[in-house]
């Protein structure tokens, strides 16, 4: 028996035969140590002549698994290299798609990036905003940016990113009170800020978060002030973010300080993430109480206690915000018109085309035409010749025989002149007044004409015009009846009859998608000379009614529109009236 539990119910024993087993069993094992031993000093003998050659291996091997893992992060991160700057070229910060990188490496959601330049001139960036705004992150993600770049890490940055190279770093962020220490919360900041004001200079960076809190609001914001101003005076970098008013208003010119934030949505109370340089940021302390059910008494009592200065530039900010989304509103609206624009000369492009190839063809059918005509004329003359000359050998009266050759050059003329005539005597005959309905006989396009001067026309077909000889032109009944000439074969004639549209349905299009698609339905109704078209758009939020609304009135072409009839469709369409034209 080799011992015992402290309760006496557990005696450890080892049988006779066991002990000699294990007593053979630590041999070997002895011996084997002293093998190992043996051999990695062989070993180590004759490797060790190869000592520096090892070592340089080992030290290629941990630089080239140092670049491997630096490689592979800056891919992860999707991060450019940024140029770095010495301090012998001037001090140059400029942050291009900046993101967190512990943020970019959770990977839990979409890290938003921002965008910051230093000017030459400035040193000291205050940020304000509401709580859980981001002013926190932002700090620390700048810091972490500069240091990683510093240490030949790719921060997580995009194109056109510059960064100095800083001496020091400096940062007081969190709470570090202690019991142990005797450190209240402003306590720690105070000593964290007295070694910084001893020791940064004009190559540290500085970042310090929530300054000037801790303590009374005056005292703290007169202090963080003179800390800001001491720091810019030596030409050190700061970042600082605070919810004191005072240090909002240090963004005066020259002073070297410029006022940050980050965006923050009022109307649903939530941050947006987006960096402004330029501007502060409000606090929405008491719309935040408000929203979480703060007694409305004691927050309107609040209200009145306010500073009057610190509430007028609450106002002022709020009313800039509106201005701002009233901007961007408008941004929006303004490249939505342009992309329409492009549209549109797209399709008037095309339609140039189209009209240039139906103008040649028919040019060149007109020429054909009058080619033949040539040729006819000039057979039947021949022919005529040909006829008095077997009159003179033949010794027939040649008087007579001139008069038959007459004869068959006149009917021939006659024949030629019913065949090409219906084209030409409309030319000289027809009159084209304004508000005709007209025909151009080079393409065969219908439109109505808006001005005559000077034996021109201008035609409008569609969403195009033209400027035609009036010559050039057959009138035309609205209705197809036949009251002006009758067209000419050939050319373009537009849709063939019975094919336009009585309706076109925009369902499920958004408003500026039908634009264009509103201007051919029109073009294509009244090349048919229909009196109506139905416009299916439906009712929804009304926008679409609106914009179709728009348009008709703007369309010269369009005598009237109405909302449909309860057999129509009723607020869900509107009935385009063209009238009766001709």
């Amino acid at each position: 028996m080799h011992d015992e539990s402290q309760t006496g119910a557990t005696l450890y024993v080892e049988p006779p035969l066991a002990i000699e087993a294990m007593n053979q069993l630590r041999d070997l094992e002895r011996e084997e140590a002293r093998e190992i031993r043996r051999v990695l000093g062989a070993m180590t003998e004759r490797f060790a002549p190869e000592h520096a050659a090892l070592q340089g291996a080992l030290d290629a091997l941990i630089d080239f698994d140092s670049l491997w893992g630096r490689a592979r992060t800056a891919r992860a991160w999707d991060s450019v290299t940024p140029t770095v700057t010495s301090a012998s070229s001037g001090r140059v910060l400029t942050l291009c798609g900046a993101r967190h990188p512990l943020l970019v490496e959770a990977g839990d959601g979409e890290v938003i990036p921002y965008d910051l330049t230093l000017d030459a001139d400035e040193f000291c960036v205050v940020v304000s905003g509401p709580n859980t705004g981001g002013k926190s992150v932002f700090l620390k993600a700048t810091g972490l940016i500069t240091a990683l770049a510093q240490s030949g890490v790719v921060p997580p940055v995009g194109p056109g990113t510059s960064l100095p190279v800083f001496g020091s770093f400096f940062a007081d962020i969190g709470d570090e009170q202690s019991i142990a220490r005797n450190l209240s919360t402003f306590s720690a900041h105070l000593a964290n800020l007295s070694e910084i004001v001893s020791a940064a200079d004009d190559t540290s960076l500085v970042l310090i978060d929530e300054m000037g809190t801790g303590t009374d609001p005056a005292e703290g914001a007169a202090l963080s002030r003179a800390v800001i101003e001491e720091l810019v005076g030596r030409g050190a970098t700061m970042f600082v973010s605070s919810h004191l008013g005072d240090l909002k208003l240090l963004d005066a010119e020259g002073s070297g300080i410029v006022n940050a934030s980050l965006q923050f949505d009022g109307a649903r109370m939530q941050p947006t993430y987006h960096f402004q340089k330029g501007r502060p940021g409000r606090s929405y302390g008491l719309a935040i109480a408000r929203r979480l059910g703060f007694p409305a008494g004691v927050l309107d009592r609040a209200d009145e206690y306010r500073d009057s200065g610190t509430a007028g530039m609450e106002e002022l900010l709020e009313r800039l915000e509106l201005r701002e989304r009233e901007v961007e509103g408008l941004l929006l609206e303004l490249e939505g018109a342009r992309a329409r624009t492009e549209r549109l000369q797209v399709d008037v492009e095309a339609r140039s085309v189209t009209l240039a190839a139906a103008e040649k063809t028919a040019d060149d059918r007109a020429r054909s035409d009058a080619r033949k005509l040539l040729m006819d004329a000039r057979a039947e003359v021949e022919e005529a010749i040909s006829e008095l000359k077997r009159a003179a050998e033949e010794g027939r009266s040649l008087e007579e025989a001139a008069r038959e050759a007459r004869r068959r050059v006149e009917r021939a003329a006659g024949r030629q002149t019913s065949r090409g005539g219906s084209r030409r005597s409309s030319r000289g005959a027809t009159r084209v007044d304004a508000g005709d309905s007209v025909r151009i006989e080079a393409t065969g396009a219908r439109g109505t004409v808006v001005e005559v001067r000077g034996g021109r026309a201008t035609v409008e077909a569609g969403a195009l015009r033209f400027e035609v000889p009036t010559g050039d032109l057959v009138v035309v009944e609205s209705d197809g009846a036949g009251k002006g000439t009758k067209p000419r074969g050939g050319g373009w004639k537009g849709p063939p009859k019975g094919q336009a549209k009585l309706e076109v349905d925009f369902r499920g299009m958004r408003v500026d998608e039908i634009d264009l698609e509103l201007g051919r339905a029109l073009d294509e109704a009244l090349l048919e000379d229909l009196e109506q078209l139905r416009i299916i758009h439906g009712k929804g939020t009304g926008a679409l009614r609106k914009r179709v609304g728009e348009l008709l009135e703007a369309d010269g072409r369009v005598r009237s529109f109405r909302m449909g009839g309860p057999t129509e469709g009723g607020a869900g369409v509107t009935v385009a009236d063209f009238g009766r034209r001709g």
